[in-house]
């Protein structure tokens, strides 16, 4: 008999650091950008630990009659997904077109735009927190400088003061900040490049 893993919701997040989100108005994929505390609308219940590639059906959070169609998930290294039609050589591609951006499905060879960072419960928290000053003090812990929050940046890097923050590298980090409760703290060491010393953050969040 093969082993039953939970389904837990994930959110996703593209080459330009928008999310995938849902239009109402044209009942289909939406890019939209990361907002503190802010849940998209377009989410998928996967099993955990991923056993790809597998099925994946998108949900909305406001019903619309318009069906999605369904994908397969797809390993694009560094714990990044493609999402390939069911079915088709056809894969899920955000464009960074003027204006919010365009989803489309208008390729067949999978590049940087058709990978997405798959984003737990946890990982949307912390990254609220690293976005918001009132929301946690971040210190260097080797000079004891008070950081600014992190930058979004393109590629799945961000920025934290003049550190570079690979996000799929550091999601177990950023999965720990989320689930830091208030007048709690903790010393991350966030990864870096390969040739570098880990960074080490000391996270305080407030009353």
């Amino acid at each position: 008999m093969s082993q039953t893993f939970p389904k837990t919701q994930l959110w996703f997040m593209d080459w330009h650091s928008r999310v995938l989100d849902h239009d109402p108005i044209s009942d289909y994929f939406s890019p939209t950008p990361f907002q503190p505390g802010v849940y998209p609308g377009m989410s998928a219940l996967i099993a955990l630990p991923l056993n790809l590639p597998c099925d994946i059906t998108f949900t909305k959070l406001v019903s619309m009659p318009r069906p999605l169609p369904v994908f397969e998930a797809h390993d694009a290294e560094n714990g990044l997904l493609f999402f390939q039609l069911k079915g088709h050589d056809k894969f899920l591609k955000s464009v960074p077109v003027p204006g919010k951006g365009e989803i489309n499905t208008d390729t067949s060879i999978p590049k940087n735009w058709e990978r997405f960072l798959p984003m737990t419960e946890d990982v949307m928290r912390g990254l609220s927190t690293l976005l918001t000053p009132q929301s946690a003090s971040l210190i260097d812990v080797a000079t004891g400088k008070v950081l600014p929050p992190v930058k979004p940046g393109v590629g799945f890097l961000w920025s934290l003061g003049e550190t570079p923050l690979p996000l799929a590298a550091n999601i177990q980090n950023i999965e720990q900040i989320g689930r830091l409760p208030a007048r709690h703290e903790a010393e991350i060491s966030f990864i870096r490049n390969a040739d570098q010393p880990p960074f080490r953050v000391h996270v305080r969040r407030p009353s």
